[in-house]
């Protein structure tokens, strides 16, 4: 291999690995579409046409269409035969439904990771944990936000069921998105690190057992904050 060869391949390496791959037009769409309804800008019942989405955003009916169906499947939205779509309520019902569920894929995932994480996997776990910890001293929100879903997705990534992930992420979209709309005070990021820690030092021990009681112990908080979250908005809205 010539050197002008080699170079003009390490050339195209480089560009391929810098090139950002371009999401498609409605996951955007659906992300305003989502925070929209966990403001409170679209309430429930509501009633959400692909033409007057498409209008209000400046795009095509069809990324329209197609974010309204990613919404119907993070439950968000209902689509029905004639009638179109509407948006769902959100009632502590739902929630309850949804953490119950979180609870069981949670120690499943948090089991494995235990059992499997490498060395490396392990010590990165930490830096994030201990990236939350100083983000939760300084009560900086969104850095603690950015370490607190690197700490959960780094733990998600490495397991092998698509389909258990593929729930979780259904439900982190738009709890993440509701979190937006209402961040955690210092207190809630305090109890959060501490029960990271439990989870890191279980896992770091290879206790499963322990890693599972302390990932339940940290959904069972999350819900009651989440929970919390819904009856002050429902206290708010105007009789």
């Amino acid at each position: 291999m010539t050197q002008a060869t080699k170079t003009k391949q390490d050339g195209t390496t480089s560009r391929t690995k810098n090139k950002k791959v371009r999401e498609p037009g409605y996951v955007r769409l659906v992300q305003s579409i989502r925070e929209e309804i966990f403001n409170g800008r679209v309430a429930a019942g509501s009633r959400l046409k692909v033409s007057e989405i498409a209008k209000r955003y400046g795009t095509s009916t069809n990324p329209a269409r197609e974010a309204l169906q990613v919404l119907e499947g993070e439950g968000l939205v209902t689509i029905e035969p004639n009638r179109g779509a509407s948006v769902r309520e959100i009632s502590e019902d739902m929630l309850h439904n949804v953490f119950e569920l979180r609870a069981i894929l949670w120690a499943y995932i948090v089991r494995s990771f235990v059992e499997f994480a490498r060395s490396e996997d392990i010590a990165e776990l930490r830096r994030y944990q201990e990236g939350c910890e100083k983000a939760a001293q300084h009560s900086d929100y969104s850095s603690y936000r950015e370490y607190n879903l690197k700490f959960h997705d780094l733990i998600v990534n490495h397991h092998f069921n698509s389909e258990a992930i593929a729930i979780i992420r259904k439900h982190d979209s738009w709890l993440r998105a509701l979190s937006k709309t209402e961040p955690l005070n210092v207190a809630q990021m305090r109890r959060s690190v501490a029960e990271h820690w439990r989870i890191v030092e279980a896992v770091e021990k290879g206790e499963v057992d322990e890693a599972v009681r302390a990932i339940e112990e940290h959904t069972r908080n999350a819900h009651t904050i989440f929970r919390d979250r819904l009856r002050r908005k429902r206290l708010d809205k105007p009789a």
